[in-house]
């Protein structure tokens, strides 16, 4: 039967695509589903995806001009087929029936915006001040929003012990969740007064660019304890969030990237994520009563991050407690995660050093007790720092 045949032949086409170099995958993938303009590597949840998804669907983009498959087709984000066209790994990605690699998602859409010029509406605005309006909110969430975006949703050391948590510049999570939150305030500022697109009465690049975002942010920051939700998005963003919920395109987008979030919640995507699936519901210790100053402490060091305070019942000349201001389930050394680098690592390269000049300390010991049976007996993670004198070996012989 025909059919049978071009499904067989389809199947033997894909398959083949698994194996040899990259342009020759994609011109074969190009051969199967017979896109004439290029293949979108992309998935639903992907909020940058959506973006280019977007413009194809507001520029009446058919999939025989543009077809969206999924990177599994090419082995997966991290696979030599994939990475050889986008080094960084990352979704979107387009490749031409030439082969040519376009990476990233604002550089995808405008070459969608210029290859279907006068379809649909104006996306890239031809009044210079209207492009630059759409323009600076691109920019925005490219440069200082999206920066910070995985802070909502990686699990801190799910890249491997020799990467960075997924904080962007910042040390930890609640930094980073609030410079986005700070961020949000400032697209406030540059979003249209009346509507009822982001900047004015037609869609453009900017709405691209928010709306799957904002999908983001609204079902995923109210989950974290340090994010006031009833605050969370000013009038001029509510207002347009409400009308892109009931747009054509931007309804589409909400039900595609709501199914992706779904498929997360179910798999407990936050369960491991501090401030959000984890919190810290131990006791309070007198440490908390230090830090809100209820029970009175002598003081030697104090930053962001971390206080200093003498021990009452010393065992040397010197003899300081440090601990973090936040314990952030840091009970224990043990408890300890890639949550909590940023803190450990500022009590041991800043403060620990910080301290021991300011007492004047050449040789020290740095003790941390960890459990009830290596006599810790305050359950807020601290240090000991004790010298001035000196020291024998083993401690308690």
């Amino acid at each position: 039967h025909p059919s049978m045949v071009a499904s067989f032949v389809l199947v033997s086409c894909l398959s083949s695509l698994l194996r040899g170099p990259l342009v020759a995958r994609s011109r074969l993938l190009m051969t199967a589903v017979s896109p004439s303009v290029g293949t979108l590597y992309d998935v639903p949840v992907s909020n940058n995806g959506a973006r280019c998804r977007m413009v194809l669907s507001w520029l009446k983009v058919s999939a025989s001009e543009v077809a969206v498959v999924s990177p599994a087709l090419l082995g997966g984000l991290k696979s030599e087929a994939y990475l050889e066209a986008n080094p960084q790994g990352k979704m979107p990605l387009l490749t031409t029936p030439a082969g040519e690699a376009i990476p990233e998602s604002d550089t995808i859409c405008r070459f969608l915006c210029a290859t279907f010029a006068g379809r649909g509406p104006q996306l890239i605005p031809t009044d210079p001040l209207e492009a630059a309006r759409s323009d600076r909110i691109c920019r925005l969430h490219d440069v200082y929003l999206g920066a910070v975006q995985s802070a909502m949703y990686k699990v801190a050391g799910s890249g491997g012990p020799q990467t960075f948590p997924p904080f962007g510049p910042f040390g930890s999570r609640e930094a980073a969740l609030g410079e986005l939150v700070s961020q949000l305030r400032v697209l406030e500022s540059y979003m249209d007064e009346h509507g009822p697109y982001i900047v004015g009465k037609t869609p453009t690049l900017a709405d691209c660019t928010i709306w799957p975002s904002a999908i983001f942010w609204a079902r995923i920051l109210p989950k974290f304890e340090i994010v006031d939700s009833g605050s969370l998005f000013g009038p001029r963003l509510t207002r347009w969030m409400a009308h892109m919920a009931v747009d054509e395109v931007g309804a589409k987008i909400l039900a595609d990237i709501s199914s992706g979030l779904d498929e997360w919640e179910a798999k407990d995507r936050w369960a491991l994520i501090l401030g959000a699936g984890t919190r810290d519901g131990a006791d309070a210790t007198l440490f908390d009563k230090i830090l809100e100053g209820k029970i009175p402490a002598t003081v030697v060091y104090e930053d962001a991050l971390c206080l200093a305070f003498r021990d009452i019942s010393p065992v040397a000349p010197t003899h300081v407690i440090l601990i973090p201001k936040r314990r952030d389930g840091l009970t224990q050394l043990q408890f300890a995660t890639a949550e909590h680098k940023q803190v450990l690592g500022h009590m041991l390269a800043v403060a620990v050093p910080a301290i021991a000049a300011k007492e004047g300390l050449n040789s020290y010991r740095l003790v941390v007790n960890d459990g009830a049976e290596a006599c810790q007996s305050v359950f807020h993670l601290h240090m000991h720092i004790i010298g001035g004198k000196k020291l024998s070996w083993p401690p308690g012989a």
